[in-house]
């Protein structure tokens, strides 16, 4: 049994494919991260996993249950971050993660226990006890983030986890996404359009663009992909001197080489006033499957 299966998924509004066909299956017990820009259909797939979107077509499961015919008991087994989720201002980040769990059927005690827990794996002992309205943006995110992962849910689902987060709080929540899978055993999805968390964290990576899976599978696989293992970035250069394919930039340009001797004889070719060269990433494959093309 898949903790996340999806085949041929789809939803229209009105005449309009927010999603036109996302296909996957999810292992349990793994991180997987669906990536792709603002506008693919991230969200929307999210949200038909979560049962608060019916599909237009296709089928989605849960922990074995269909989203739609079973969707009492997916509900049971999945907690659901949404990216617009707020948050009331009047109480701490610990009595909201208490109430949160409490709602779930923890125990007073016990959801203290995890509270404790959570708010450290996230960072927030020195603002525990302090209301979430004085918090700032990214406090009051990763609050949230803690009293979603401290569920205890087969199934936990993230939509932009780490928007609006510094880079030092992204790291500290990527970092409890991972510790969930090793403290509880739970399955976690989130979506992001910054591919260097995927690349951080993620056992699976879906790529979605324009409501389709693009590419999908370990980070590792996907990397083999693409047929070259270093990006370039050149800046004021002719575009006519490049003979692979590459993203028009405008004054910069990124092309890639399969080795560095081959990025140093593009440049002896282009002369560009700046020159810059690493190893491939999961941008990259995103960048070459559905960049601009030569």
């Amino acid at each position: 049994m898949y903790a996340i299966e999806a085949v041929e998924l789809g939803k229209r509004f009105g005449g309009f494919w927010a999603v036109k066909s996302v296909t996957f299956s999810i292992r349990e017990r793994c991180i997987v991260v669906l990536a792709g820009p603002n506008g693919a259909g991230k969200t929307t797939t999210v949200r038909m996993l979560t049962t608060v979107f019916k599909p237009s077509k296709g089928f989605a499961r849960v922990m074995g249950f269909d989203v739609v015919k079973e969707f009492k008991e997916v509900r049971k087994r999945i907690a659901y971050l949404p990216q617009d989720y707020g948050s009331p201002g009047d109480i701490t980040p610990f009595e909201f993660i208490i109430y949160t769990l409490m709602m779930r059927g923890f125990s007073y005690f016990d959801a203290r226990k995890e509270a404790r827990k959570w708010i450290e794996l996230l960072g927030l002992e020195k603002v525990a006890k302090n209301t979430l309205r004085v918090l700032s943006g990214g406090e009051r995110r990763k609050t949230l983030v803690a009293a979603t992962l401290a569920s205890n849910a087969d199934v936990v689902l993230l939509d932009e986890p780490t928007t609006g987060l510094d880079v030092e709080a992204r790291y500290t929540v990527l970092k409890a996404v991972k510790d969930s899978t090793k403290i509880l055993g739970s399955t976690v999805m989130l979506t992001t359009h910054m591919l260097e968390e995927a690349q951080l964290v993620a056992d699976y990576v879906v790529f979605i663009n324009s409501g389709e899976v693009v590419a999908r599978g370990e980070p590792e696989e996907l990397l083999v992909t693409v047929p070259y293992r270093y990006r370039v970035i050149l800046e004021g250069i002719s575009k006519k001197c490049l003979r692979n394919r590459y993203i028009d930039l405008g004054e910069k340009v990124i092309t890639w080489t399969r080795s560095e001797e081959e990025a140093r004889q593009l440049a002896d070719v282009c002369r560009p006033s700046s020159f810059l060269v690493r190893d491939v990433t999961l941008e990259d494959v995103y960048l070459y499957i559905v960049g601009e093309k030569r």
